[in-house]
């Protein structure tokens, strides 16, 4: 569970966030949307510790973010965020791609790895672009 009460975030004296609140419950899906430089990015930045919020907490699973004793390796760990620019591995296949993550951060065996990413792949209709490279996928 996520947990946001009273969000900021300013750089000098530009606010671009400002007292958010919100709860977002497990296996809840949530869509954050708004024009350019609403500060979509800054907020979801917030919430794993890629950005230091100005004022107000974060909660993941009943772990404070902003607390300074935190280790947000750790915490980061059961988290993803997909960057507006994907920078995906252009030597390496997708599943190459999907597979390092999981096992550098989570420790997951090659062959355990692998079994994720077909399943996900297999979930979004992909499955058949597993050797495929960046430069051959579309948008």
């Amino acid at each position: 569970m996520i947990s946001v009460k009273q969000l900021q975030k300013q750089y000098g004296d530009a606010h671009i966030l400002r007292g958010i609140d919100c709860e977002i419950k497990e296996s809840e899906v949530v869509c954050v949307i708004g024009p350019s430089g609403s500060g979509k990015s800054t907020f979801l930045r917030c919430l794993n510790g890629l950005e230091e919020a100005t004022d107000g907490e974060i909660f993941i699973d009943g772990v404070k973010v902003n607390d300074p004793h935190v280790n947000l390796n750790t915490l980061r760990a059961g988290l993803g965020m997909v960057f507006q620019r994907f920078n995906l591995f252009p030597h390496m296949s997708v599943l190459e791609n999907l597979i390092m993550a999981p096992m550098q951060v989570k420790k997951l065996s090659r062959r355990e790895a692998v079994l994720v990413a077909e399943k996900l792949l297999r979930k979004v209709g992909l499955l058949e672009k597993i050797d495929a490279f960046p430069n051959q996928l579309s948008g």
